[in-house]
């Protein structure tokens, strides 16, 4: 499933920063997800429009949803795992949802990622470390 393949990179760019900068949260917070945002879509380790596909096997709460989008950027990247999970968790509540709906989505992640995409990864030798916009994002959280 690739619904963003009729929009340019730099539509999907704009959009999403544009729902970031109109969400109720704090500026601190605005800065670090466009910064996480600006390095997805200049990063080469994965095709921003191919392989975003939105919330997996949800709808999403925006269209695009910014805190799927981090998601799908940090686990098709290779740097998936348990700070892009919390990062992704902590994402969607500050986007409005609520904490039982991000936990439930947070669990499903997680089962994924020791399911599935851990293997996947561990046989590909793509394990990648967190980069600094990763780790300032989660250091924010904690």
């Amino acid at each position: 499933m690739t619904p963003y393949t009729n929009w340019t990179k730099k539509e999907l760019h704009y959009t999403l920063k544009v729902h970031v900068s109109r969400l109720d949260i704090n500026d601190e917070l605005k800065v670090l997800w466009k910064n996480l945002i600006d390095e997805a879509f200049q990063s080469e380790l994965w095709n921003v429009i191919y392989e975003f596909n939105g919330c997996t096997l949800v709808q999403d709460m925006f269209h695009p949803c910014p805190a799927c989008f981090v998601h799908d950027y940090m686990w098709v990247s290779g740097h998936g795992g348990y700070i892009s999970d919390r990062i992704f968790f902590n994402l969607m509540i500050a986007e409005g949802m609520s904490k039982s709906k991000a936990t439930r989505r947070w669990f499903a992640v997680r089962f994924a990622w020791y399911f599935s995409f851990m293997w996947k990864y561990i046989f590909k030798k793509k394990f990648m470390n967190p980069t600094k916009a990763m780790i300032q994002m989660n250091n924010y959280f904690k």
